[in-house]
Formats: structure tokens, C-alpha cells, sequence
């Protein structure tokens, strides 16, 4: 992280703001003029001739960068339009229709429930619902042959179609996230019949592996169902392993995120890889690409979900930094990993994952570094005494004071930037997440560090040990979910609240960013008002945007 004295750098940024400005403009208005494309296409083409005619004033550089510019949103418009086929106009009246589906993830089920469910593309339809083919669809199946679905085959799948918008109430958070992925139909009441093209190799491989992992996962806690499920939760993904009381504990406290794939769990992965193969004496570079390529290969057994897939982009940039001798740079690593996520998908930059991991994660970057080291710049409990002569108590102390400042602050940037994700999506204010998390996240760490260490012991044999780590882990997690359990039953844990606007969320999310981006490049002067203005803007949105109170 940047410190207070050095301002960021990611000239990138110069490409993603446009290209997702164009995605945006793509998405809200899909039909727009022939005159405002070529429009765009002139300014781009006039900063390319500024280019290449080598002008060195400022006029040059200014048509420069608004042709670049211009070429970076046109290329978001073209892309999500061309990515992004039109959605059928499907009626809203349910019809019944045999599709051939190719499995594109795929969802755990509930714990008593014989249904499996995930997301598709109909790859083959009826001729009567022949213009179905290339759609993305949600489906809920029984399946009728005898292994579950996996991720690349293809299956027949009969049906009742119907539009996304007419689900119930009480389905309308998991709609909203079916609509980030594209999709506005789903695939009810279903049985799976036959399966017409088998997953690949390396699917099936994956499909393997974490059967092997959830089985060594859950050797020796065949007896703590409770532990089990939010074990398998942290290190597989596998939230529908949890039930209600346990996934409303951990969303009221704001610490649900622990169960998704994402950030935390692949940053605290990738740092155990690394670990261990500095104890295998392997060369930097080789451990580099080795534990780039395991730690792909543990995305995607654990399901290559998009926030696990984004983690892993912006690891491969800071880590691939370091085989060309780059100077590290977290905020351009992340522009970067942003970049590609959108012009492999820009679809996802309408999920609200995207928003709140890359959003959490940026502000991270931009503040909690600087932060950290402003509140641990006053920690001095022994300032008169010099530093030799402190006793070991004393230096116990300062350290320990000194990573609690550090933790407090990455914790509060993080519940600073996910407050306008969290209300629009959860439909809950949870300023109980700043001490959740303070807790929460160290314990999860831990679990996630024993897990990882379970698995390799159980790779190679080591069953003993990987009993041990399972059981250390169990006691971990019991700990961690007696606290929340009991945590979310205190007053002004969390309140219902929704934005009274629901274009505010994603706006009020790049107010934040962008206020946090001014005050870094300022490096978080007093005179422009040192870290108080993100809590302002926040402050702001929660008393005009916010309605409390609403059910969730």
C-alpha cells in the first residue's frame, strides 16, 4: 500500500474509467444514435493522428488524451453489446420447453433438498423456441441420471421457462444477482434427462479434487455438523452447507463474506503457497509461476467463481511484477486485473461482487495504508524511554498495539467503501461489522490456514496430521460462530435499510472511491481535509439516499 508520502500511480486508470463508462452507456441505452458512435469514433481517431503526428504541446497531449479516451468508451459500448447478446422477449405467461443446456456453474444443494441448481447457456432448443439458443438462464432441476451436473456438460433439461421479473418477493435479492449475470430467465420445476456431451478432462479432474478436498475436510469432525459446514463454507465455497440461523448470523454482522471464494480466502491461500515452497528451497521465479499455476488450479476446483477468478487476476499482476523486475505497485496491479476482467466480461461490472470486492479492495489500497500509519505514528506508550532498553512485555505491547491499529483501520476503510454495496444489495446497515471483523477475520485467517494445511497433509498421506489441523480448525470455528451467534443479538448490531433510489448504490460507491482517490493523490492532507472526507460522503448518503427501517 502506498504510504502517506507517495501518491498512487495506475495509469490505466486513463482506459478503465472510460471503457466502463462505455459499458454503462451500452447497458442504459443499448439503441443509441448512428451520430453518437461516429462522434465517438472521430474523437478517437483525432487522438490517434494527434499520436502519431509526435505533438509535444499541450493541446496535443489534451486531444491525445481525450481521443484515448474516446477509443477506451467506444470500446466498452461495442463490447458488452457484442458479448452481450439481446435477451429474448420472452412472455410472462410460464411455458414448458426442452432445451439442451451447457453448465456454466453450478450451485451446492441445500442440505435435505433433492433439487440441484446453477447457471447455463442453451446451446439447442425446440423449433418453436429456436431464438432461446445463446441465452444465459438460471435452472433448478431434478436430476434424473446418476451423477450431479458438472461445469462443461451438456445436458437435456424439460421445464418450465419464464422471466426473471416474475419471481416472488422473497427471491428478489437472489433475482437481483441473476440480473448481474446477464440473465433474465430461468429454467423451474425441471428435470435433468439425459446428458448429451460429457464435461471435459479437466473438469472432471476438478470435479475429483474437491471431492477429495471435502472429504479429507471432513475427516475426524464427523460429529460437529455445525463446524463442518462453516469449514467446507470458508474453503470450498459451499455456502448452502450452512443453515439459516448460521447464514443470517454471519450477513447481519457483516461477515458473510468470509463464505464466498473471493479476496481474503485466495490472498491468505496464495501467501500459504508461497510459504511453503520458500521451505521446498525453490527458486523465486520457479515458485512464482508453481504457485500461480496451484493457486489457479484451487480456484477452480473450489468452482472458478468471479470474485475467487478477480482475486486471482490481481495476484498474477503483483506477483507477475516481480518475475520482470517491476516495482510493485497494488492499485495499477489492480486497474489491471479490473481491465481484463471487464474485456473478458463486462457483463460483471453490473455485479454487485465486482462493485464490492474491487470497491473494498481500492480503498483498501488508497487509505487504509496511510491510515494505518497515521494512527500508528501516535501509538507511542513509552516515548520517553528509548527503544534498547524497553523490557519484552513493553515491546510485546507496542507490536501488538501497533497491528490493532493497523487491523482497525484496514476494517473501517473496508466498512467505509462496502456500506453502499451492502444496503443495496443485503439491504442492511451493519455498523456491528467493524468489530465483527475486527474478530472475525484473524479467526478466519486461522481456520483458512489449518484447512490449507489439512489438505496438503491429506495430498500426500499424512492423515494424522491432517486430523490434527482439522480439529484445531473446528475449534477455531466454534469460537468464531459463537461470537457472531451472539454478537448480531446486541442493540445497533445492524439495521434493515434500502437506498430509496436504486440507481444511488453504485453511484454512491464511486463517490466514495473517487473521494478516497482525491485524498490519496493529496496524500491526505490536513489542509484538504486529512481521512474525514469519505466518512462525510458516507455520512451524506446514508442521511439523503437511505431509507431505514425497511424490510431486508
Amino acid at each position: 500500500m502506498p504510504s502517506p508520502n507517495q501518491a498512487p500511480r495506475a495509469p490505466l486508470l486513463w482506459l478503465l474509467l472510460p471503457y466502463m463508462a462505455g459499458v454503462a452507456l451500452a447497458d442504459y441505452q443499448p439503441l443509441a444514435t448512428r451520430l453518437s458512435v461516429l462522434a465517438t469514433l472521430a474523437v478517437a481517431a483525432g487522438g490517434v493522428a494527434v499520436c502519431t503526428a509526435g505533438g509535444a504541446n499541450r493541446l496535443s497531449r489534451a486531444l491525445w488524451i481525450t481521443g484515448l479516451g474516446g477509443a477506451a468508451l467506444l470500446g466498452g459500448y461495442v463490447n458488452l453489446l457484442l458479448r452481450s447478446p439481446g435477451r429474448a422477449d420472452w412472455a410472462e405467461t410460464p411455458r414448458e420447453v426442452t432445451v439442451t443446456v451447457e453448465i456454466e456453474q453450478t450451485f451446492a444443494p441445500a442440505p435435505g433438498r433433492k433439487t440441484t441448481g446453477g447457471v447455463g447457456r442453451i446451446v439447442a432448443a425446440e423449433a418453436h423456441v429456436a431464438d432461446l439458443t445463446g441465452q444465459r438462464i438460471y435452472y433448478s432441476a431434478i436430476r434424473k441420471i446418476s451423477l450431479p451436473p458438472v461445469r462443461s456438460a451438456r445436458y437435456v433439461v424439460r421445464g418450465v421457462l419464464q422471466n426473471l421479473r416474475t419471481g416472488d418477493e422473497s427471491t428478489r435479492g437472489f433475482n437481483r444477482y441473476l440480473e448481474s449475470l446477464g440473465i433474465g430467465l430461468t429454467l423451474t420445476r425441471a428435470h435433468i434427462t439425459a446428458e448429451v456431451r460429457p464435461p471435459t478432462r479437466f473438469r472432471a479432474l476438478c470435479t475429483r479434487l474437491e471431492d477429495r478436498f471435502e472429504t479429507i475436510l471432513r475427516h475426524g469432525l464427523e460429529r460437529r455438523p455445525e463446524q463442518v459446514s462453516i469449514y467446507l463454507g470458508m474453503l470450498l465455497g459451499e455456502k448452502a452447507a450452512l443453515d439459516p440461523e448460521q447464514q443470517n448470523a454471519f450477513m447481519r454482522s457483516g461477515t458473510f463474506h468470509i463464505f464466498s471464494i473471493s479476496g481474503l480466502h485466495v490472498g491468505v491461500i496464495a501467501l500459504a503457497i508461497q510459504y511453503l515452497l520458500q521451505l521446498l528451497r525453490l527458486p523465486r521465479r520457479a515458485a512464482v509461476v508453481v504457485g500461480l499455476v496451484v493457486l489457479w488450479l484451487y480456484v477452480q476446483v473450489t468452482g472458478g467463481s468471479a470474485p475467487a477468478e478477480r482475486a486471482f487476476l490481481m495476484i498474477a499482476f503483483l506477483l507477475g511484477s516481480r518475475l520482470f523486475r517491476l516495482p510493485a505497485n497494488s492499485l495499477a496491479a489492480l486497474v489491471a486485473a479490473a481491465l481484463v476482467t471487464l474485456l473478458l466480461d463486462p457483463q460483471q461490472q453490473f455485479n454487485t461482487g465486482f462493485q464490492m470486492s474491487y470497491g473494498v479492495v481500492a480503498a483498501l489500497i488508497l487509505m487504509a495504508g496511510p491510515l494505518a500509519e497515521s494512527w500508528q505514528a501516535r501509538w507511542r506508550p513509552w516515548r520517553d524511554l528509548p527503544a534498547a532498553n524497553w523490557s519484552w512485555r513493553q515491546r510485546i505491547l507496542t507490536a501488538g498495539g501497533r497491528g490493532f491499529l493497523g487491523a482497525a483501520a484496514a476494517t473501517w476503510v473496508a466498512l467505509l467503501a462496502s456500506i453502499p454495496s451492502s444496503i443495496g444489495y443485503f439491504g442492511l446497515f451493519s455498523p456491528g461489522s467493524l468489530p465483527a471483523n475486527l474478530v472475525v477475520i484473524p479467526l478466519s485467517w486461522l481456520a483458512i490456514v489449518a484447512g490449507f494445511a489439512s489438505l496438503v497433509c491429506g495430498l500426500v498421506g499424512l492423515l494424522p496430521l491432517s486430523l490434527l489441523c482439522n480439529r484445531a480448525a473446528a475449534l477455531v470455528i466454534q469460537l468464531m460462530d459463537w461470537l457472531v451467534q451472539h454478537g448480531t443479538a446486541l442493540p445497533a448490531m445492524y439495521f434493515p435499510a434500502q437506498f430509496s433510489r436504486a440507481w444511488l448504490a453504485p453511484v454512491a460507491l464511486g463517490l466514495v472511491l473517487g473521494v478516497m482517490l482525491a485524498g490519496a493523490n493529496a496524500r491526505w492532507a490536513r489542509a484538504r481535509g486529512g481521512f474525514w472526507p469519505p466518512v462525510l460522503v458516507v455520512v451524506l448518503v446514508l442521511f439523503f439516499g437511505v431509507k431505514f427501517g425497511s424490510a431486508p
